[in-house]
């Protein structure tokens, strides 16, 4: 792989992002550290229509993200999107009520972290309690790489950002492509 070529394809990039989506808040932010508040449903719509331009936005861009919270556009509340099988879903208030005994890595990436990503150890699965879009709580039970997603997107309604959890001396840019990550076992 050239690196220096690779690099400048990044920049080249994240440049584009930077001005395609000015709302997307990046690392040293001080929103990312902060943690949320609840929203009334109606709140939380708003601000969840306004992730949902902007990740589509990052996509277009990119063709890359699965999901924004809303601390990464400047908004300490809690609220995040997911984006899979071309579908958004809308997670309101959510809380982690359950985390399974097995862990699993994968290189995370962050929209809010530019290109760096790291190796992140979380649980194979996850249990989360959210309000949905028509105002009624649900409970949702996931693995594998929705279950690393639904943890990785709460984090930031916690003031916590991938990086915060990477494996010690993990950190580099990504000069991989993040859509040939596997999840290994630990």
């Amino acid at each position: 792989m050239n690196y220096t070529k690779r690099a400048q394809e990044l920049n080249q990039t994240f440049g584009q992002v930077l001005q395609g989506c000015p709302q997307l808040t990046l690392i040293g932010d001080p929103v990312l550290r902060q943690k949320t508040t609840a929203v009334s449903v109606a709140e939380g719509l708003v601000i969840a229509q306004k992730l949902q331009e902007t990740l589509l936005k990052y996509r277009q861009l990119t063709g890359l993200g699965r999901g924004l919270a809303a601390p990464q556009i400047g908004e300490a509340k809690a609220v995040f999107v997911t984006y899979l099988n071309d579908t958004f879903k809308i997670y309101l208030n959510p809380k982690i009520v359950a985390l399974g005994p097995q862990l699993n890595f994968y290189r995370e990436s962050c929209l809010s972290g530019g290109y760096l990503s790291a190796e992140v150890k979380r649980p194979a699965t996850v249990t989360l309690e959210y309000t949905n879009e028509q105002g009624q709580r649900q409970t949702e039970q996931a693995e594998g790489l929705t279950a690393r997603l639904l943890q990785h997107e709460y984090d930031h309604l916690e003031g916590v950002v991938n990086l915060d959890k990477a494996e010690a001396g993990s950190i580099s840019f990504m000069f991989n492509d993040p859509l040939e990550e596997k999840l290994r076992a630990v």
